[in-house]
């Protein structure tokens, strides 16, 4: 399957199921970009594109701020419990709907896929993910454009915005490589 690009130093992960360690969880707490509260993240954001959200608050956040993610990664969960409300705010967001199942401190192999179609969309999409989406920020920002801003939320902290340039995808690939094949 050509993916339209250079091979990327990320093909490796690609077919493997990537499982988090309890070694890496309290690494992947501190942000991997800039760390805003409320309003900020607007002029953080600057002129990026595209911009993605991975995380349902997150989301629903930047809408309210009158900003559109062009893709956005939800599960429909807050603090990994179910919400309705969230379901039927995030249905008015995106266009194109893609679906992926990855479970809980995982990341599978249909993530990258599915993410990848998702940059190449000239709509906007919103990835639904029965399972929970918060590592998806790590295969986003692998795959996004330099140009890109990759959000996404650290609970009770606020939002991360990470510019997707080749320090932030180093750091990606380091972490992916700790990760268990």
């Amino acid at each position: 399957m050509s993916t339209g690009s250079s091979p990327s130093a990320f093909d490796e992960f690609a077919n493997a199921t990537l499982r988090l360690p309890e070694s890496l969880r309290e690494y992947l707490r501190w942000p991997m970009g800039a760390l805003v509260h409320g309003a900020s993240v607007l002029p953080t954001i600057g002129a990026a594109s595209p911009v993605v959200t991975v995380g349902d608050f997150c989301t629903l956040d930047l809408v309210a701020r009158g900003r559109t993610p062009d893709i956005c990664v939800v599960d429909f969960k807050t603090k990994r419990q179910e919400d309705p409300e969230l379901r039927e705010a995030l249905a008015r967001i995106g266009s194109k709907v893609m679906r992926l199942t990855n479970p809980a401190a995982t990341i599978m192999p249909d993530a990258w896929r599915v993410v990848s179609e998702a940059f190449k969309s000239d709509e906007r999409v919103r990835v639904e993910v029965r399972g929970e989406e918060d590592l998806l920020a790590l295969v986003c920002i692998a795959l996004a454009p330099p140009s890109a801003a990759v959000l996404y939320g650290l609970p009770s902290q606020g939002v991360v915005v990470v510019r997707a340039d080749d320090a932030a995808k180093s750091r990606v690939h380091d972490v992916l490589r700790r990760m268990e094949h």
